[in-house]
């Protein structure tokens, strides 16, 4: 008994180590973004990752060349870096206005519609236009895959993502406008083209 009782104990704080870490959505620069669902999957740059524990507080997120490190953190969002090939590496920063989320995940959350889920949405307003209308949802998702590429080639740079929320406010001016579905779409076509233009991005 008393032995059974000893490995017990040894084997407690590895028990305690099997947690998953937290849901997040990150961008880390050239990595491209890292997303956790909060129950052990973690996506780097859309490739599921291996994760391996060392602490009931730190992960390591491994895809390709590519090491996540993520540290628990009790004040909210996780502190997440990142090494790449070459000896990269930077600060991975928390992203609110693109879902770096895989593809399957996605089309759970949101059926298939724009980047965005459509049940969060306020009646009536420009994101309710857009969930209704399949091509403006085509042309929101397309844009947020560019603006993805567009944020790591900038190396996560701030002034794309105010660029980004200043273009979503201009967006949605579009409720001042008679045709509503067209002036998103030319918003979107607008917005996307600028983003191939300035980062030679290729559809």
């Amino acid at each position: 008994m008393k032995k059974l009782t000893l490995i017990a104990l040894a084997l407690l704080p590895l028990a305690s180590f099997a947690t998953p870490p937290q849901s997040f959505n990150f961008s880390c620069g050239k990595t491209g973004g890292v997303y956790s669902d909060g129950n052990g999957g973690v996506w780097v740059d859309g490739q599921k990752a291996t994760i391996k524990q060392s602490s009931p507080t730190y992960w390591e997120a491994t895809s390709g060349k590519t090491v996540i490190s993520i540290m628990r953190s009790t004040e909210g969002n996780p502190d997440i870096s990142y090494t790449g090939p070459n000896r990269i590496h930077g600060v991975c920063l928390a992203e609110d206005e693109v879902s770096f989320a895989p593809a399957a995940q996605k089309k759970t959350t949101t059926n298939a519609g724009p980047s965005f889920s459509c049940a969060a949405v306020t009646k009536g307003s420009m994101e309710d236009l857009i969930c209704q209308s399949t091509t403006l949802s085509a042309m929101d998702l397309k844009l947020t895959e560019t603006y993805k590429q567009a944020l790591a080639k900038s190396h996560n740079n701030s002034t794309i993502k105010a660029e980004q929320r200043g273009w979503i406010k201009g967006r949605n001016e579009c409720w001042k406008e008679d045709d509503k579905n067209a002036c998103l779409a030319g918003s979107y076509q607008q917005r996307l083209s600028e983003l191939q233009s300035k980062y030679q991005i290729k559809e």
